[in-house]
């Protein structure tokens, strides 16, 4: 591997600091004979379009430093193709990088670029969006749109708490309907996985697997907040699975439909509104992982 592209979102983080780090990540890169080239986004979207154009100038890899959302940027333009992503840590959650073990150490991060160890996982794909961890429908979408960008950056979780409980003390949740294989079932929260980690420390879908040809969905039925309670404190231990009210499955495709005033979120990050299917795409990124 002799060229890459770095891009890298200078909002997460002090600014100062997140340049500065680039610089020595590039240094260390060099040093190890890879030729990196630093892209700084400046709008959302903007990963997506500067991995586009890193591919068309040739680049045989791109590392993503930023967090879940700017790793979901960046695998759109990859997606179906050979080109490796290398996940350089620098978010509010990382959850990806906690699930893959991505060390965030430059030294660590630069050697485990220069390995080229590659590992093929599969992406789920959220109407036109692909998403490495999750999708989410109802109230976790509905507080990644409430969240307080100032606050994420200044406490990161706990911005997503602080939401929580402003919103679930006047939330009026809708149900929806989840149809896989012909049958339907009714939910209030679904999360459609490609990965077991969720955030916050969250394991929701325990038994799903990167690289598996299927997504694994958890659905919650609640009927008052009292079971809503039930389910997160649940949820936390991971012995939710089993609870009246909760459903588990896996299917290479979903489709759910509702009021459009629900909404859908992947990655944490808001996509738009039901109706949404969701689908399974195997095989189809390669990831730079640790031995």
């Amino acid at each position: 591997m002799g060229r890459l592209a770095l891009v890298y979102n200078p909002g997460s983080g002090r600014r100062r600091e997140r340049s500065a780090a680039v610089s020595r990540m590039v240094a260390a890169l060099a040093r190890r004979g890879i030729s990196a080239e630093a892209h700084a986004t400046e709008a959302p979207g903007d990963a997506t379009r500067l991995v586009r154009e890193a591919l068309a100038a040739g680049a045989e890899a791109i590392v993503i430093h930023g967090g879940d959302g700017s790793v979901n940027e960046a695998l759109q333009p990859l997606v179906g193709g050979d080109t490796p992503l290398a996940v350089w840590p620098g978010g509010t959650a990382n959850v990806l990088a906690r699930e893959l073990g991505l060390p965030a150490d430059i030294e660590r991060v630069a050697a485990l670029i220069a390995s080229a160890r590659v590992r093929r996982v599969s992406v789920g794909r959220a109407g036109n969006r692909y998403f490495l961890l999750m999708a989410g429908v109802g109230l976790d979408a509905a507080l990644v749109r409430a969240v307080n960008p100032l606050l994420k950056r200044a406490i990161g979780q706990g911005a997503y708490w602080a939401a929580g409980v402003r919103h679930v003390a006047r939330w009026r949740p809708q149900r929806f309907v989840v149809e896989v294989e012909g049958r339907e079932y009714g939910a209030m929260q679904a999360v459609i996985a490609n990965a077991p980690r969720y955030g916050g420390g969250l394991r929701v879908t325990p038994r799903a697997r990167l690289d598996s040809d299927v997504l694994d969905l958890c659905l919650f039925d609640w009927r008052g907040r009292l079971a809503f309670l039930h389910h997160l404190a649940a949820g936390a231990a991971g012995a939710h699975l089993g609870l009246r009210g909760v459903t588990y499955l896996q299917a290479a495709r979903a489709r759910v439909r509702g009021d459009d005033a629900t909404w859908v979120q992947v990655d944490g990050e808001p996509l738009g509104p039901l109706p949404m299917t969701f689908d399974c795409v195997p095989a189809a990124l390669s990831l730079m992982v640790p031995g």
